[in-house]
C-alpha cells in the first residue's frame, strides 16, 4: 500500500514502510541494556497502523461512515502528534474516546499473563528456539491476544515472539550475575500501540496496546539459592464505530469532505 503524507504525519514511516511484523522482525533485541531499567533502548511504537484487507480500490467501496469516521481521527490524531514526538497511549485512548465521530463498540478488553519457570534453564538457547519452544511461545502469545484478526493483522512471526523469549533468557542470564540475597529485576522488551483501521470485514476501528516485560526474581539463604524467571504479557483493546447520532448531523459538504480525504489517504 502506497502511503499518504497525511498517514506519515500521524505514522513512523518505517513501520508504514515495512509493516509492522517486518518491523518487529528487524528490531535488534540484543541491543537492550538489561542492566540499565531507565534506558529507553526497547522495542517502542506508540502507534503503529495495521491496514487488514484496506487498499485504494477497497476503500472506495467502504460506508461512507466509515470514511467520515476515518478522516476525522487522522485529523485528531494528526493534531495530538503536532503536540510532540509521540502519542502516549493513554492519550489514544483520550483521543479514541472523546472524538464525537465515535462511540464504543463492546467492551474494553484487559488481560495480562506470564510465561514462568522457576530454577535454571527455562532459557538457556541461543535465539534459534527450537520447536518445543515456539509452540510453547505460539500457544501463550494466542491465549494471551484472544483476537485472530490481530494476529493476522499485525503479522507478528510466532517464531519471532520465540526469538524475543529466548533474548529475554539472555536477560535473565544476565540478571543472575548481579543477584545477592533477595532480587527483583524487570526490564520491558516490547511497547507497541496499534490502530487497525476499518475494512469491508470489521467495520470498526480497534486500536490495542501489547507489551511484554522480562523479570527475574531471586533468592539466596547461604549456598542455597532459588530462582523464578519469565515474561509478562499485557494487552489491552477497544472497538469504535461510527456515531450515528454525530453523523446524521453532518451536512453533506461535510460528508463529501470528509470521504475524499479518507479515500485520499490510499492514492
Amino acid at each position: 500500500m502506497s502511503a499518504s503524507p497525511k498517514l506519515e504525519q500521524v505514522f513512523d514511516t518505517k513501520v508504514l514502510a515495512t509493516g509492522l511484523g517486518e518491523h518487529v522482525k528487524n528490531f535488534d533485541f540484543s541491543k537492550i541494556s538489561v542492566k540499565d531499567q531507565t534506558q529507553d533502548d526497547h522495542l517502542h511504537l506508540d502507534l503503529a497502523p495495521s491496514f487488514g484487507k484496506l487498499t485504494q480500490e477497497s476503500v472506495k467501496s467502504m460506508d461512507k461512515e466509515l470514511k467520515v469516521m476515518i478522516a476525522g481521527t487522522m485529523h485528531a490524531l494528526e493534531k495530538e502528534r503536532k503536540k510532540g514526538e509521540g502519542i502516549p497511549w493513554e492519550t489514544v485512548v483520550s483521543v479514541m474516546t472523546q472524538n464525537p465521530l465515535l462511540e464504543p463498540n463492546g467492551d474494553e478488553i484487559v488481560r495480562s499473563d506470564k510465561l514462568i519457570k522457576e530454577g535454571h534453564g527455562l532459557f538457556k538457547f541461543d535465539g534459534s528456539p527450537d520447536q518445543a519452544i515456539v509452540e510453547q511461545v505460539n500457544s501463550w502469545f494466542v491465549s494471551l491476544i484472544r483476537d485472530e484478526d490481530i494476529l493476522l493483522s499485525t503479522r507478528i512471526d510466532i517464531k519471532v515472539m520465540a526469538a524475543i523469549v529466548a533474548q529475554t533468557g539472555a536477560m535473565v542470564k544476565s540478571f543472575g550475575s548481579v543477584l545477592y540475597e533477595k532480587e527483583i529485576h524487570q526490564k520491558t522488551i516490547v511497547d507497541i500501540g496499534v490502530l487497525r483501521f476499518p475494512d469491508l470485514d470489521h467495520p470498526y476501528f480497534k486500536v490495542y496496546r501489547i507489551k511484554l516485560i522480562a523479570w527475574s526474581r531471586s533468592k539466596r539463604i547461604l549456598a542455597a539459592q532459588k530462582d523464578k524467571n519469565g515474561i509478562v504479557g499485557e494487552f489491552a483493546s477497544r472497538r469504535f464505530r461510527p456515531r450515528k447520532s454525530t453523523m446524521e448531523k453532518l451536512s453533506q459538504a461535510t460528508i463529501e469532505k470528509a470521504v475524499a480525504e479518507a479515500e485520499a489517504l490510499f492514492n
